[in-house]
């Protein structure tokens, strides 16, 4: 993304975590907390001009905890109350984001309908993978699934869906 929207600077995601109770009907829940992952370099545009140092500088562009902690800028948090440090929680990050002018309900919705469009999308698929993995269990009670949805925003701060693990 050429835009994102950054804070202190640093591009991150949100990691969100949906549980899958139930396929056939589609039962899903949305934990009310979740993961921020934060960019250990400052975030600059791509500059098609840059040199290669810039385009592959992946402390800059990349929000993966797994790249990032190797990073000698890492800062880890000292608690999950902490709004410092590389990694946070997506509530401390809603707070930051309300006193940058944001709002935090309207976020959190875009992301909700993101969730429910995703899940709604993959639904039938995911009947049909369950039926032919359990197709003793007509009540569809035997199994779950944790979803980890990564969103990231614009600029602007519009929600947009990176991928789901």
């Amino acid at each position: 993304m050429q835009h994102p929207h950054l804070i202190e600077g640093l591009k991150y995601d949100m990691r969100l975590y949906v549980l899958v109770l139930s396929c056939e009907p589609l039962k899903i829940f949305l934990y009310n907390d979740g993961l921020v992952r934060f960019c250990t370099h400052k975030y600059k545009p791509i500059d098609p001009n840059a040199d290669k140092a810039q385009l592959n500088n992946m402390f800059m562009h990349l929000t993966n905890y797994a790249i990032n902690k190797e990073s000698e800028n890492f800062n880890a948090p000292k608690n999950t109350n902490d709004d410092k440090g590389h990694k946070r929680t997506i509530k401390k990050v809603l707070e930051r984001l309300k006193q940058m002018g944001q709002d935090p309900d309207r976020i959190m919705g875009e992301i909700k309908d993101i969730i429910i469009k995703t899940m709604i999308s993959i639904q039938q698929d995911l009947a049909h993978n369950y039926r032919t993995c359990q197709p003793a269990d007509l009540e569809n009670l035997m199994c779950f699934e944790i979803l980890g949805f990564d969103v990231i925003l614009n600029e602007k701060g519009k929600a947009i869906l990176l991928e789901v693990n």
